[in-house]
C-alpha cells in the first residue's frame, strides 16, 4: 500500500498544527521545517481547508490553524479524503482492461489488504499521533538550528 504525497503533507502539516496549538502557523514556517516544498504545501493546505480541517485568517497575524480539535480528527477520514482513489489493480480501476478480472480472486485479496490498511489509520485520531508534543517540538528545532529543515525554495509571505 502507498499513500500519494498530498496525503504525507497534509498528515505532517495537521501533526504541525497540532503541536503549535495556540500560536498563529504559516504554510511557510511548515514547509521550512519539514523541508518540502511551500507550493505544494499551500495545495494540501487549500484542500485541507476546503475539506473543513483548516481555518485560515489574513493579516498581520493571520495564519493557518486546525478547525477542529486534534480528538474529532479521524485520520482514516484524512486519507480517505486526500487520496485520489485506491484503484490498486487493474481490476478495481473503473473500465479496468484486465482479460482475467471475471474469474480472478485478486482484487478480493488487495481489497481485503486496502480494508486492513485503513482499518488501522480508522482507529487512531491526530491526538493519537501527535501526543508526544513535546519530542516532535524538540525534533523541529534541531531540524531547524541544523539548517536540514530549510526549504528549497525562497521563502514569500503566504497565510
Amino acid at each position: 500500500m502507498r499513500l500519494t504525497l498530498q496525503t504525507d503533507y497534509a498528515l505532517r502539516m495537521l501533526i504541525y498544527l497540532t503541536i503549535h496549538r495556540g500560536r498563529p502557523c504559516r504554510v511557510t514556517d511548515v514547509a521550512a521545517d519539514f523541508g518540502i516544498s511551500r507550493n505544494h504545501l499551500l495545495k494540501v493546505a487549500l484542500k485541507l481547508g476546503r475539506l473543513g480541517y483548516l481555518a485560515t485568517a489574513r493579516g498581520r497575524t493571520g495564519g493557518i490553524a486546525l478547525a477542529r480539535s486534534p480528538e474529532d480528527i479521524n485520520l482514516g477520514e484524512v486519507v480517505r479524503q486526500m487520496e485520489d482513489g485506491f484503484d490498486l489493480t487493474e481490476c478495481m480501476r473503473r473500465g479496468g482492461t484486465c482479460a482475467i478480472t471475471p474469474s480472478c480472486r485478486l482484487k478480493g485479496v488487495v481489497g481485503r489488504a486496502l480494508d486492513a490498511f485503513l482499518a488501522v489509520f480508522d482507529g487512531m485520531t491526530l491526538a493519537d499521533i501527535a501526543g508526544n508534543r513535546k519530542e516532535l517540538l524538540d525534533l523541529l528545532e534541531m531540524n531547524r538550528i541544523s539548517g536540514k529543515g530549510a526549504a528549497s525554495e525562497p521563502a514569500r509571505g503566504d497565510g
